[in-house]
């Protein structure tokens, strides 16, 4: 019996370009909006500081089933996926930080592909974390951008930030404060841990896309009631996931400025079943609940882990017959 490959997250960077992940995840939810693919929720067990986590996704597309294992302690976190075929059982297993990085900010580039205003130019990234840099190049490839700000609360993080994007052709500049970040910015990406909102919902552009990728926890919340409020659509990759796991919706409906129901599902948007609010000039679209303001949360499915660890699997096996 041969050994089961074990990727890195160098290798996984190697064998999974953004473009082409972000494509795959685009298939994995069309085919999860025909009942072609299927997703767990997260699920979490925690005693004495330690917390395991595990979710998992088939993929008849490709034939394929799998998952994350994960641990979440004082010190941090550690991720495993395993990827299984019928015929063969457990065929790789692969570091799940780097997959997690990339199949999240692939997540991010299908919200702006299917959710940003057409003409949006200006941008904002907050949080300098592993995050941060994978969002930077996933604004990039689907955004003409002209100006992108970053913010961190360490300014000295987001200007390497904005430097190491500024070597790769990216229009990154450091902004002191986060409220200075999203002024005027079109769309707004959060990547932190934050228990608090990090700006004020009344600095949004009243047809900005906001992409809140860290409030992954009810104790999380990186964007204020006012800007769920504002927002004329909200959107998650995980309806069901989102009302126990997005902190920012959570704190909404808390204090009476969400509705659960009329949080609408990722899949619906890209199978085209939901009718996106069209996004006005700001001048014609004043501040206020409905103005055009597009949310999207992001919990993270378990398919999106193994959809790139499928491509990552065909790509190596691809190499080995090359």
């Amino acid at each position: 019996m041969s050994a089961v490959p074990h990727f890195t997250e160098n290798q996984v960077a190697e064998l999974c370009d953004l473009a082409t992940v972000t494509d795959w995840l685009e298939q994995a939810w069309r085919d999860l909006a025909a009942a072609e693919a299927a997703t767990t929720l997260r699920v979490r067990a925690e005693a004495g500081g330690l917390m395991g986590s595990a979710m998992a996704a088939s993929w008849p597309r490709h034939g394929v089933a799998g998952g994350k294992l994960y641990i979440t302690h004082p010190g941090g976190f550690s991720f495993l996926v395993g990827l299984f075929k019928p015929e063969a059982g457990l065929v790789a297993t692969f570091d799940g930080a780097g997959l997690t990085a990339i199949r999240t900010a692939a997540a991010s580039a299908l919200a702006v592909r299917h959710l940003a205003p057409s003409d949006a130019t200006t941008a904002a990234v907050l949080g300098t974390g592993r995050q941060s840099r994978p969002h930077l190049q996933a604004l990039a490839q689907e955004m003409p951008l002209t100006d992108l700000r970053v913010w961190g609360r360490d300014l000295h993080k987001a200007e390497q930030v904005a430097a190491w994007a500024q070597q790769r052709g990216i229009p990154a500049r450091a902004t002191a404060g986060a409220d200075e970040a999203v002024e005027g910015a079109r769309v707004v990406v959060t990547v932190t841990s934050s228990r608090t909102p990090l700006f004020d919902g009344e600095r949004l552009e009243a047809s900005a896309l906001v992409c809140a990728v860290g409030s992954t926890k009810a104790t999380r919340q990186e964007v204020d009631t006012t800007t769920v409020a504002r927002a004329a659509l909200v959107v998650s990759d995980s309806e069901e996931g989102a009302r126990s796991e997005a902190g920012d919706l959570i704190h909404a409906a808390a204090e009476g400025s969400f509705d659960w129901a009329s949080l609408v599902d990722l899949t619906e948007v890209i199978a085209g079943t939901v009718t996106i609010p069209v996004s006005l000039p700001a001048a014609q679209a004043g501040p206020g609940p409905g103005s055009g303001i597009v949310l999207f949360e992001s919990q993270g499915v378990a398919l999106q882990d193994v959809a790139i660890a499928t491509l990552a699997h065909q790509r190596s096996q691809q190499q080995l017959r090359d």
